[in-house]
């Protein structure tokens, strides 16, 4: 199998090219497979690996940033059709996989779709050199035969392609607009989703984790403390946010206003009612390059809701205005809710001094999976009644609260790295559990879960807390 990419935008714009190694680097360094001169593009900027065991290219990144369909990221393993963006703003790819087994060629729909993603992106008369450079060195023999009845329809060409030149400027491009559909509909209707096979599954490996800590429990008062009273401190946060023009009306891509849902951890650290979270949990939008690119243009993002959920309570809507996030790339947050509706809910306590072993215990606390977890541990019939309903998140939600039916989740991990930013632990977490505490075996908070690598496991990271404790008053 052999990596093909059609150049979307770039010095190489419009050409579709077939890559023999296994390794194909990205960059502009002379060393590299695919030697790419422009702004943003690092000497040795991704990487794309064949591995012959999982049939299967690997992405991933090198020294600058990558993104994929949209979406930055450190590593994945590419689809067909995947589009590669090399650097923010950068030149952009489409990834395919080729067998070279004889067969020349790409389907006349094939050119004529990536012509019309050229002009897209780079306009109708690189659309049009594209579609010649395939017909005469892509196209089947038969075809190539046939090529001077292709060149007659050239002007008709041409002024298709060249049609979307003169169209008012869109505020996205087509492949940004594909990638913003997906975050909109990606939580949209998760009740009704959420398939029984999928729950039993996740309750089987809930249980498993719970029977773990119950017997770690009952040999450590700290571990009792923490899933008996500081759980109540972890919250479920909920947010949906919109993009208001810069003419004052919300964004409305084919006439639906665009709009993000989404769910992610907090957790109470005083009375006064400061809830510490991830930045990208109370600024998604940051980690959508189209949507940061709107921004650029002039577009304000705006939440429609924002809520705090804690166990045994409903939820507590969260003041935007009251967002405190660090000026620096590191990810962490602070909230603030009203201090009377907290006030039976414990603070956790954070450890004042530095993490300096990195062989310890520790301990995640969230909401991994968000609203799926929860249903997996609720009762069948609250979940039949949200399926039934089709029932939105906010509604499933506030019928979970209500059930008192939100709590989350614990799991067990070890520290294996401490840096001066960043802990490493293997304690399970995925998507959803950002922004949840990470305790240490005493008891006392000591980082801010905040990424994960693929999968529900692996090595998982963490903020040390005292880059939040920064952001509360003194």
């Amino acid at each position: 199998m052999r990596a093909q990419m059609l150049h979307l935008s770039g010095p190489m714009r419009g050409r579709t090219l077939t890559y023999q190694d296994r390794l194909v680097s990205i960059g502009s360094g002379n060393d590299c497979t695919v030697r790419i001169e422009a702004p943003g593009v690092a000497t040795q900027h991704v990487l794309l690996e064949y591995k012959p065991d999982e049939c299967q290219f690997h992405l991933k990144r090198g020294e600058g940033q990558t993104f994929v369909n949209g979406i930055e990221v450190d590593e994945v393993i590419l689809q067909d059709d995947d589009q590669i963006e090399v650097g923010v703003g950068g030149p952009m790819l489409r990834f395919r996989s080729y067998w070279p087994t004889g067969a020349v060629c790409k389907p006349v729909r094939k050119m004529l779709s990536d012509a019309r993603d050229v002009a897209r992106v780079s306009g109708g008369a690189a659309a049009t050199e594209t579609l010649t450079r395939d017909l005469l060195t892509q196209a089947t023999l038969q075809l190539k035969v046939f090529f001077p009845v292709c060149v007659i329809g050239g002007a008709f060409l041409a002024g298709w392609f060249g049609g979307w030149i003169g169209r008012p400027a869109s505020p996205v491009t087509r492949e940004e607009l594909e990638v913003l559909r997906a975050q909109q509909l990606e939580m949209r209707q998760i009740a009704e989703s959420v398939k029984r096979e999928d729950l039993d599954a996740l309750r089987a490996a809930q249980k498993k984790q719970q029977d773990n800590l119950d017997k770690l429990a009952r040999a450590s008062v700290a571990i009792q403390r923490i899933q008996k009273e500081w759980t109540r401190g972890v919250c479920l946060l909920h947010g949906i946010y919109r993009l208001r023009m810069p003419d004052g009306s919300w964004f409305e891509p084919e006439g639906e206003v665009f709009e993000v849902e989404y769910t992610g951890s907090g957790f109470l650290v005083t009375a006064a009612g400061h809830v510490v979270t991830n930045r990208h949990v109370v600024a998604p939008w940051l980690e959508s390059p189209p949507v940061r690119r709107m921004i650029e243009r002039g577009a304000v993002p705006e939440f429609t809701r924002l809520s705090a959920t804690f166990p045994g309570k409903p939820p507590i809507d969260v003041p935007p205005a009251s967002v405190k996030r660090r000026v620096d790339a590191i990810d962490v947050a602070v909230v603030q809710v009203p201090a009377e509706v907290v006030v039976d809910v414990p603070a956790l306590p954070m450890r004042l001094g530095a993490v300096e072993s990195d062989d310890m215990s520790c301990f995640v606390v969230g909401y991994p999976t968000g609203l799926t977890a929860l249903l997996a541990r609720a009762d069948n019939a609250v979940v039949e009644d949200l399926r039934e309903r089709s029932a939105s998140m906010t509604e499933a939600i506030e019928r979970l609260a209500q059930s008192g039916q939100i709590t989350p989740l614990t799991t067990k991990g070890m520290v294996s790295n401490v840096q001066k930013e960043m802990l490493v632990y293997d304690a399970e977490t995925t998507h959803g559990g950002s922004g949840g505490p990470v305790f240490g075996s005493d008891g006392e908070v000591i980082g801010v879960n905040f990424a994960i690598l693929p999968g529900f496991g692996g090595a998982n990271f963490g903020v040390p807390i005292h880059y939040a404790r920064d952001l509360l008053p003194k």
